[in-house]
């Protein structure tokens, strides 16, 4: 498993509540975060406001896929087999009001 870490970046522009810009980094672990990138960062920016998040690529196990791509095949050939999640609910709940 490739574990990949995202480093988001936004610098903001309080006065008017926008973003001014947005970067995304990839790195491959965070071990390639290294104190020069840091040190590149805080020269950049300087004292901007800036917001920083960082996100772990999630593994998805090939079971999940399998499964998820045959749902996407069957409803590409049975595309009346949807439900609506709306009217499921309402069903749901009219079908446990009777129990009561």
């Amino acid at each position: 498993m490739k574990l990949v870490v995202f480093l988001f970046i936004k610098m903001y522009n309080f006065d008017k509540n926008t973003i001014v810009m947005e970067t995304t980094f990839h790195f491959s672990s965070a071990d390639e975060i290294s104190p020069d990138f840091i040190e590149t960062l805080k020269a950049a920016f300087k004292k901007k406001p800036i917001a920083i998040t960082v996100e772990e690529d999630f593994y998805i196990p090939a079971w999940q896929k399998e499964e998820t791509l045959k749902r996407k095949e069957h409803i590409k050939n049975h595309p009346d087999s949807l439900t609506d999640f709306d009217i499921m609910m309402a069903e749901l709940e009219q079908e446990m009001d009777n129990e009561k």
